[in-house]
Formats: structure tokens, sequence, C-alpha cells
């Protein structure tokens, strides 16, 4: 139901995520994305988002949301940003704006 959701909410920005693409590790939701473009702060802030959405439907409890961006530049880069799961669902439900959600982390 975790990756349905998740997935329906990146499949409408054209991100495909396969199910192995989404885990949970110690109360740590892990989501990896793979992108062509080098807006990394847009695909992050898609996939906290796409996450927090997801979370707002369920009653299972998490501490933290970690979202990883797979990018081809130079030979392909990693950029891994986490965010305590509040913060993401304050996100999902209007309660933060994306500055506001990015000034809380110190980014």
């Amino acid at each position: 139901l975790l990756f349905n959701s998740i997935e329906f909410n990146l499949s409408k920005y054209r991100y495909n995520i396969n199910k192995k693409d989404v885990s949970v590790v110690n109360g740590v939701i892990r989501v990896e994305i793979t992108a062509r473009r080098t807006n990394i702060k847009s695909q992050q802030l898609l996939g906290f988002y796409s996450v927090g959405s997801a979370l707002n439907k369920t009653s299972t409890s998490f501490r933290e949301v970690q979202i990883i961006i797979h990018y081809e530049l130079r030979g392909g880069q990693e950029v891994v940003m986490t965010a305590p799961v509040e913060l993401t669902l304050a996100l999902s439900q209007g309660k933060l704006s994306p500055n506001q959600f990015f000034d809380k982390l110190g980014i």
C-alpha cells in the first residue's frame, strides 16, 4: 500500500520507481529515485512530498524519511537527504512551505 501511493504520486511527475526502490529499515523509509535532470532540490521535495502523502494514509509509525537521488552527471552521482517524519508530514499537509521545510533541515 505504501509503495503504491508513493509510486502514484511520483508517476504524476513522470518519475518511475520499482518496489526495490522503496525500503524500510529500522523505522526509516528509504526511496531511491533515478533522474536525468540536475534540479536535485525539486526532486528531493517531490520525494518527501510523495512519501508524506503516502504516510497520511497509513497508521504505521516511522522515524525518518530518506530520499536518494541517482543522476547521471560525470559518470553518475548520488545525493542523500534525510528528514524527520513529522516535517515530511507537515510538508505534505501544506503546513510547511518548501522553503520552510528546507530551512528546518538547515539547507
